[in-house]
């Protein structure tokens, strides 16, 4: 749970300290302010801050900025609401303080400045600002504007999570969850995901929805882990839309509900997350809870990919190669293969690897093969292995050394894969980096010709028979 929480940002009104001012001359236009503004009273309201505001009420001009800041009886102007932030601030007024701090992170109203946004965080924080704290914890735990600082953000988020601050109670978990700054308790961090999750913080839905997925500090439950990720996903969070519908797709106990995970992948897809992109392009290439059609396919593996989704890069990649949704188009896909396979996805390695062995896309290099093979392989890639021994069984892209052909094929024969047995069982028949057997290589054939490969079957009718003679060595391989 890599993930960083994020921050909605709105100026709001503190009006806690109203009754500071209750004996100065502007009190009056502050607190009809305050009341005109719990009546929808905007104008009115703005008015009346404006007023008490030119009178030097910090309270007044932090409410006022607000109003500026949201648009609310008056037109929306970011640099006047950071003018009288500023004001406000540089009177101790802490929620100011805070606003300000905001505005100079997300370069609102005045130039971006990280620095100052921490030095304005840090006022409001040393007078109690709950969010402040939170904001300013986040910070160190990033290591924007200042050091990083993990148990800095660890002691920052002790106060206003306990004071119910769920985006504190979130980033405290996440701090928990992955033993930063902290001791590492994946009890505690569920203790505090669940204060937010419960408040309605998505992020800390997510995270329990990721927890009970993948059986982090509590037993596997993909039902509950579903119900968490739903609450996150109505709530419009993508990533959560695209695991819901990875569940109903894919996860045990919610076969048959393909249409749920369209109508999931299609949330996020247009909001552009990319996995979700590339999964819709997947329902749409199979008909899975939606009218086949892989032109449509087509158009959602290309939206993934221009983004730089590696999955998606394959899919397109494999729907060139292919002509499905798409003109045939061998280069095409030599391009898509080989982005997805820089990006480390074994099976696009793979493919790249046979359009070099076979010259399809582009000119024939058995060394390049053998290169793309061999990242496949190492990541345990069956069918790569199963390639790399047939290169060095043939002495292309490398010298031939039967041995280690042999190794490659028994790496991939540990994955079960058939094409590895039955060019294994070819060895034995052979006598290539083996003596020769043929025992052994009706052995593997056989192995093979039951996970159904039709050379498997047809090499079992062909093999030689034992009679009194022996062996007959005249078989035609």
């Amino acid at each position: 749970m890599g993930w960083s929480v994020g921050r909605v940002r709105r100026a709001w009104l503190g009006f806690a300290g109203c009754l500071l001012f209750a004996g100065a001359a502007w009190a009056g236009d502050y607190d009809d302010g305050v009341q005109f503004y719990h009546d929808g009273a905007y104008d009115k309201a703005f008015a009346a801050f404006s007023r008490a505001a030119g009178q030097g009420d910090a309270a007044a001009q932090s409410a006022l900025a607000a109003m500026l800041y949201n648009g609310e009886g008056t037109k929306r102007d970011l640099a006047s609401a950071a003018a009288w932030y500023l004001k406000a601030a540089e009177l101790g007024n802490r929620d100011a303080q805070f606003s300000l701090g905001e505005l100079y992170e997300a370069g609102e109203g005045v130039e971006k400045d990280v620095k100052k946004a921490v030095a304005w965080y840090k006022k409001a924080a040393d007078q109690g600002h709950l969010m402040a704290q939170t904001n300013l914890a986040i910070l160190y735990m990033e290591g924007h504007g200042v050091r990083h600082d993990d148990a800095r953000a660890a002691a920052l988020l002790a106060v206003p999570a306990k004071e119910g601050v769920a985006l504190a109670q979130t980033n405290l978990a996440l701090l928990y969850a992955s033993g930063r700054g902290v001791k590492q308790s994946l009890h505690r961090a569920l203790e505090w995901y669940q204060k937010a999750a419960v408040q309605g913080e998505a992020d800390a839905q997510f995270a329990l929805g990721n927890m009970y997925e993948d059986g982090t500090g509590v037993e596997v439950n993909l039902p509950v882990a579903a119900a968490w990720y739903r609450k996150a996903a109505e709530q419009g969070h993508v990533q959560a839309q695209n695991n819901l519908g990875r569940l109903y797709m894919e996860g045990s106990g919610f076969t048959g509900h393909e249409d749920e995970a369209f109508v999931w992948f299609q949330r996020a897809a247009d909001k552009g997350y990319a996995e979700a992109q590339t999964n819709l392009g997947i329902l749409y290439a199979y008909g899975l809870g939606v009218d086949q059609d892989a032109a449509k396919a087509v158009y959602w593996y290309a939206r993934a990919a221009e983004q730089g989704q590696p999955e998606g890069a394959f899919f397109l990649a494999e729907a060139y190669y292919r002509g499905e949704g798409v003109e045939r188009n061998d280069k095409l896909a030599v391009k898509w293969y080989e982005f997805a396979a820089r990006k480390g996805v074994p099976e696009s390695q793979d493919r790249l690897g046979l359009m070099y062995t076979n010259g399809i896309g582009v000119k024939q290099d058995y060394a390049r093969a053998v290169s793309w093979f061999r990242k496949a392989a190492r990541q345990g890639y069956a069918e790569s292995q199963n390639n790399l021994g047939v290169l060095h069984a043939r002495g292309l892209g490398v010298e031939q050394d039967y041995a280690r052909a042999i190794a490659w094929y028994r790496k991939a024969i540990a994955q079960h894969l058939p094409q590895a047995q039955f060019n294994l069982g070819t060895m034995y028949l052979l006598g290539h980096g083996v003596h020769r057997d043929v025992e052994m290589a009706r052995y593997w054939f056989t192995k093979a010709a039951e996970q159904g490969l039709p050379e498997a079957e047809k090499s079992l009718e062909r093999l030689p028979k034992v009679d009194e003679d022996g062996i007959d060595t005249d078989l035609s391989t």
